[in-house]
């Protein structure tokens, strides 16, 4: 498996505007099926929210319904290319402490991994 790439294993980007709620992102990632979603403003992505950033509002106890998700996002979305390897990948995840990368092809984002998607 080492050399796998990780653009074979790549979840399909969703994204919502940095206006939304977070309960509005929540119920989007739920319809989903996602557990991070990427923050887009026009063309450009700006953040992502994922469900550590979730809890760290709550833990706050403030109201999801209140708050714009890009109040709350993590920034700046790091990004792995698409032919990198399963290991490079999980490598990088685990130095950094990052559970979610972007993945890009030509500079542009194509997809989202999370560190589960390695766990294989």
């Amino acid at each position: 498996m080492p050399d796998k790439h990780i653009s074979s294993i790549m979840q399909t980007v969703h994204s919502i505007h940095p206006s939304a709620s977070v309960e509005e992102t929540v119920n989007e990632m739920s319809s989903q099926g996602t557990d991070a979603i990427l923050i887009k403003q026009g063309e450009e992505y700006i953040g992502i929210f994922t469900r550590a950033d979730l809890i760290k509002l709550l833990e706050k106890n403030a109201d999801p319904a209140g708050v714009s998700v890009s109040k709350v996002m993590s920034k700046p979305i790091f990004s792995l290319d698409a032919a990198t390897t399963f290991e490079e990948a999980r490598k990088k995840m685990v130095e950094k402490n990052i559970r979610h990368y972007s993945v890009t092809q030509n500079g542009k984002i194509v997809g989202i991994i999370s560190i589960m998607d390695l766990e294989l």
